[in-house]
């Protein structure tokens, strides 16, 4: 084993292929409505094309730049309460 490998658990595969899923199946969802989101915000109200075009990109932004924000957050928790605690809860919430 190498040094690297050395502090993991036998079955870190199962964790690993766990989050894969949740993050594949999030994000099967996430790439199925983007495409469309233009079309849900103009059913919304009577808006020029500057506007949905605008919306559009805020709506699909704000996944990127909450992810940004709360990042360093959920990283200093994984650091004081453990890393397989925050997969746990990173699982439940995809399942969720």
């Amino acid at each position: 084993m190498s040094k690297y490998t050395s502090g993991l658990s036998k079955n870190w595969h199962l964790s690993f292929y766990t989050l894969w899923l949740g993050c594949f199946i999030t994000g099967m969802g996430y790439s199925m409505t983007m495409p469309f989101i233009s079309l849900f915000i103009s059913d919304l109200g009577n808006y020029n094309k500057l506007e949905i075009n605008l919306y559009s990109g805020l709506a699909f932004a704000m996944t990127f730049i909450a992810q940004a924000i709360v990042s360093p957050f959920w990283g200093s928790l994984a650091d004081q309460k453990g890393r397989k605690l925050m997969c746990m809860r990173a699982s439940g919430v995809m399942a969720f």
